[in-house]
This record gives structure tokens, sequence and C-alpha cells, in this order.
């Protein structure tokens, strides 16, 4: 993979380099495996200098990591600097980029509306856009199949590919800019056979049009109301026209070391179209009251946002035979538990999750900074952690 700047790469892959990804990840990078790291065992305030270490032997502006069970934090750690080129240091209250690590988000949202009867997991495309309008290939897709990657929709992963610069010029709001860009794609042909999988941002973006066209709201409105709120989340979204200065700047990978990016610059934010796939920016504190919900919902118990069945609907495959994709969560084992993991960065930030219901674990690790070493660094940390904590509660 090439160390130059890469813009609005969302879809990096779900499962923690251990089974697939456009960025292959390796526990092992500068001289150094995190993976067998001394990581302190309890203390909460105790990660930071074992997280300061993993982030100076890979070269990363800032990294953070946090440690959780269903009722509580275990550990947590962030080290480094807001941008590479000031000396204001990382706070624990500070926003990172989730990347794809939104889908899991934009699930929930749909979650609560099937929960509320104003959709099904089985409701069909042309059972809410025109279906006259749809082409006859896309006409029978389903809430589930556009959560879990398996709608046929082109991965819409970088704007210099070819399915991005085919989309035709989008106006007005946000949420129109995202009803144009369903109607276009749901009138074309599929990029796949509807039902094999390909990993899609413009499957999340069509998810996210159907949210607002069923409510009548906007989808960043659905998730301050119907996650944020609720979970006295302090979130935002990544790219906004009013960026605060004062959070941490992403930076891109580059020969000579990284390069903050400055989120003023037009040309480095997102499109408000792949929003529900890849924007929100959430503290490690709050990404981890987002994924206790998740953890508490696979072992059985209703939650804040959703009701466990629902939840653990989510962390299951919807197609048959199962594959490793959930709604808005890779599936997989690991360490032999089951897991539901999740990468996400659009190339200046590296986010990372794992949450093992059986082990009543997870971790998540943040980073400022994209590219092949904050992939290393981030996946390493958090693979640790698990395997850590894990032999804690063992204990």
């Amino acid at each position: 993979m090439s160390t130059a700047p890469m813009r609005y790469a969302l879809c990096i892959g779900l499962s923690v380099g251990l089974m697939f990804g456009a960025t292959r990840t390796a526990a092992v990078t500068h001289g150094m495996d995190a993976s067998r790291a001394p990581v302190p065992r309890s203390n909460a305030q105790s990660l930071d200098a074992w997280v300061d270490s993993v982030r100076r032997q890979h070269d990363i502006p800032a990294l953070g990591a946090i440690v959780f069970r269903a009722d509580t934090v275990l550990a947590r750690g962030i080290a480094g600097l807001r941008r590479s080129n000031s000396t204001t240091p990382v706070q624990e209250r500070d926003r990172f980029q989730l990347g794809s690590n939104s889908k899991a988000i934009t699930a929930t949202v749909l979650g609560t509306l099937v929960e509320e009867g104003k959709l099904g997991w089985t409701t069909t495309v042309a059972d809410v856009f025109p279906r006259d309008s749809i082409s006859p290939e896309f006409r029978g897709v389903t809430i589930d199949l556009l959560l879990s990657h398996h709608a046929g929709i082109s991965s819409f992963d970088d704007t210099d590919h070819k399915d991005f610069k085919s989309i035709p010029r989008l106006s007005g709001t946000p949420t129109q800019r995202r009803a144009q860009f369903a109607a276009w794609v749901l009138r074309n042909k599929p990029a796949v056979p509807v039902g094999q999988a390909l990993y899609s941002n413009g499957g999340y973006t069509i998810a996210g049009a159907i949210a607002e066209r069923i409510t009548g709201e906007s989808w960043e409105s659905l998730v301050r109301e119907r996650v944020f709120k609720p979970l006295g989340l302090d979130g935002s979204f990544a790219w906004s026209d009013s960026p605060d200065l004062e959070e941490p700047w992403g930076h891109y990978e580059t020969h000579g070391g990284v390069k903050p990016v400055d989120p003023r610059d037009p040309d480095e934010r997102l499109p408000p179209i792949i929003w529900p796939a890849g924007s929100v920016e959430l503290s490690l504190e709050d990404y981890a009251k987002f994924l206790q919900v998740n953890l508490r919902g696979l072992q059985g118990h209703d939650t804040p946002l959703l009701e466990a069945a629902t939840v653990k609907h989510l962390h299951t495959s919807p197609v048959s035979p199962p594959d490793k994709y959930g709604l808005g969560w890779g599936l997989q084992d690991f360490d032999g538990a089951p897991a539901s993991v999740h990468t996400g960065s659009a190339g200046a930030f590296y986010a990372v999750t794992i949450i093992q219901p059986t082990r009543d674990l997870g971790a998540a690790v943040f980073t400022n900074a994209g590219g092949e070493r904050a992939a290393r660094a981030a996946s390493a940390a958090v693979k640790a952690l698990i395997r850590q904590f894990a032999k804690v509660g063992e204990r």
C-alpha cells in the first residue's frame, strides 16, 4: 500500500487484521510487538504509559485505549498530541473520528425504527421508494441486505475510484443529496448480484436515506435523538461546516512522517452522502458507552437503545449460510470466543473495537492518524488488551 495521502478511504476492513481487509495489519512493526508488551492489569489510570509506549513505537501523534465490561470500565489511557505541529496534549474527552465504525450506529438507528414498527428487517427498497424508478434487480433488497453488505451496491470507498466519479451532480441539503444518491444507485444495475457480499459504504447511504424518508428527519438528527441523547453522549459529525479546531486533527501517513489535516479545508471533508457510513465522532469514554449497550444486549439484557433481541439481530448474519457480516459488525472468533469486531478510517484517523459477550469484555483503540502504522498499532493494541484482561477475568 502506498504511503501517499489517501482521502475518503472508509472501508479498510472489519476484522482487526485477523481475517481480511484492504489494509493488512500485522502485529509486529518497528521492532515492537504490542500484543506481547506488558499491559497493566486493572488500574483505570494505568494505561497511559503503555498507550504512550505503543504510540511512540509506531510514530503516531496520539493514541487512546479503553477496556470495559458491560457495566464498568476496567482501564483507559490516552497519550500524545492533538496535532503533530502543536504541543497541545490530547485529553480524555477529546473526540476522534470513528470512520466505518459509525455503521453500527446507523444500524442501531434502523433498529429503533424496526422496534417502533416503522420498518421491518425484510422491508424492501421498493416498499419505501417509488417502485417503478427502481431497477428490477434491486427491488427485493431488504434492510437486512443493505446493512450486511449483501445488497449489490458498489463500495464507494474512495472519491478517486470509478464508482464515486460516476455519481451525478447532487444538490440541496445532505438529506436531499442522500435521497438523490439512493434514487440514482437503485435505478442502475447492481455492482455484484444481490445476495453476494460486497462491503459497501453506499449501502449505508441508502439505509440512511430510508430512515430519513420514513421519519422525515435527517440522519444526523436521528443519531442525536436515538443514540447520543439516550446515552448522554457528546457526539458530533466529522467534516462539519463548523469544525472544532480544539479537537484532535487527523493525520495522513507520508514517507516523511505524518501530515496534519486541517478540518477547515473543504477538500478534506467527506461528502455528506457518505456520512451514514462513517462520519461520527466520539470520545473513548462515550464510544465505550455505546459498545457496552451492545455487550449488554448480546448477554440478553434490554438496553436504553434497543431490546436484547434487536441487538442480537444486529450481531447475526442474516444470510444463509451465515457469513462474517452482521449489521454494522464483523463476526468472527477471537482467541476461542465469539467476537463482534470493526475497524474504521477515512484516511486520517483509525478506530478499532472488539467485543466478546461470553467473556463480558470489550476494548477500543483510537488514533488520530491513518495508514499502515496506525492500523498496525491500533490492531495490535486492541488484541493485546483483550488478551490481557481476558486472563484477568479468568483468575
